[in-house]
């Protein structure tokens, strides 16, 4: 037996499978934080493309909108990983699946670089890569 058949037969995995309640629970908190982790990083990629929020200063916007973005990435990471533990093989042998998280780590370190090129030509394309990348994982999410 490998390691994700394991995992899906844990006592956690079999608590979320066979209650009514719980999976519909964590689908919904995975959504909340998906919202609040690409809600604010879409206004901040807006903003830097000058489409939004032009009275705020950058600096002040991305002080808030990094706070939210990290909330809701690790909501979204626990949540997902809790879902995940139900269905480990089948999602682990979906392409969809893996190309998810592939975009979703270049896009977290997208936002690693974006922070140091700030205010070059490079910081706008980058901004727009991020607001591509996110429909995707979404896009992604919603085809697996």
């Amino acid at each position: 037996m490998g390691f994700l058949e394991v995992v899906e037969l844990s006592g956690l995995a079999l608590t979320i499978k066979h209650s009514s309640w719980i999976y519909p629970s964590l689908e919904t908190l995975h959504i909340l934080g998906i919202a609040l982790l690409v809600g604010p990083v879409v206004l901040m990629d807006l903003r830097i493309l000058g489409f939004a929020a032009k009275r705020l200063s950058l600096d002040s916007l991305s002080w808030l909108a990094t706070r939210l973005a990290l909330v809701g990435f690790g909501l979204a990471v626990l949540t997902g990983s809790l879902m995940f533990t139900v269905q480990a093989t089948q999602l682990a042998g979906t392409p969809l699946f893996l190309i998810k998280l592939l975009l979703i780590f270049s896009l977290l370190f997208n936002a690693v670089v974006i922070r140091r090129v700030m205010h070059t030509r490079l910081f706008q394309w980058l901004a727009v890569i991020s607001l591509l990348g996110w429909v995707g994982v979404i896009g992604l999410g919603r085809w697996m």
